[in-house]
């Protein structure tokens, strides 16, 4: 008896520590699973985080330069307009500026003109007709003498203001060129550009035609068998 009790306790003490080895290592593989699963969690917040910075960086980087492209495209524009101006600003001061010299430069043509003295022509005097006190002579008989004449010398041009005339020529040469054909405002204002193809029915007609005397198609209106007939009778007759 004493032998079996032993033994019933020795099977419960036995199966209480397997109970117990069974239930830690329940609970270890519970923390295992838990720990695995705070990591999995953090490396999936950490590649969030990462995604959503490169996200917000690509964002940052295509609107600063979109923002860059702006300025660029701004910047040019008003560029433009400045050149604009600056050219049609200067283009009536030129032209003032040319009158101007134009006026000075006969101003001292005429001045050295007026400085300069002229040859004298000398001119011979008829003797003087004595004529009685008491006869008056007509105005058309009256010889009236001729003023003397001075010629003044051509107006010359100095490099200054021709090199000026140049520049100007060439701006407005430039500001031509840069301006819109007429012949592409004809109509509703866009670019007039004719179809392509004949003008007419008549002028396809008249092109095939012409097409097909240069490439020597035999023509087909008439029967072939007398063209043959007669070039085989010229055969014959050379012998």
């Amino acid at each position: 008896m004493a032998t079996k009790k032993a033994a019933k306790k020795a099977a419960k003490k036995a199966t209480k520590k397997t109970a117990k080895k069974a239930v830690r290592k329940a609970a270890a593989k519970r923390t295992a699973k838990k720990a695995a699963k705070k990591v999995a969690k953090k490396a999936t917040v950490k590649r969030t985080a990462k995604k959503a910075a490169v996200k917000r960086t690509a964002k940052k980087a295509a609107k600063t330069s979109a923002r860059k492209a702006v300025k660029k495209t701004a910047a040019r524009k008003s560029a433009k307009k400045a050149m604009k101006k600056t050219v049609a600003r200067k283009a009536p001061a030129k032209a003032a500026k040319r009158a101007t010299a134009g006026k000075a430069a006969k101003k001292v043509v005429r001045k050295t003109a007026a400085s300069k003295p002229t040859k004298k022509t000398t001119v011979r005097k008829a003797p003087a007709q004595r004529t009685p006190r008491n006869v008056v002579i007509p105005e058309s008989t009256r010889v009236t003498p001729e003023p003397e004449r001075t010629t003044a010398e051509p107006a010359h041009i100095t490099p200054e203001q021709a090199l000026a005339n140049t520049h100007a020529l060439l701006e407005a040469k430039q500001a031509h060129d840069r301006e819109t054909p007429p012949w592409q405002n004809i109509g509703e204002g866009g670019s007039h550009v004719p179809e392509a193809g004949f003008q007419s029915e008549e002028a396809r007609l008249k092109a095939n035609e012409l097409h097909q005397g240069e490439t020597h198609q035999s023509a087909i209106q008439g029967s072939i068998g007398t063209t043959d007939r007669h070039n085989q009778g010229k055969r014959d007759s050379r012998g």
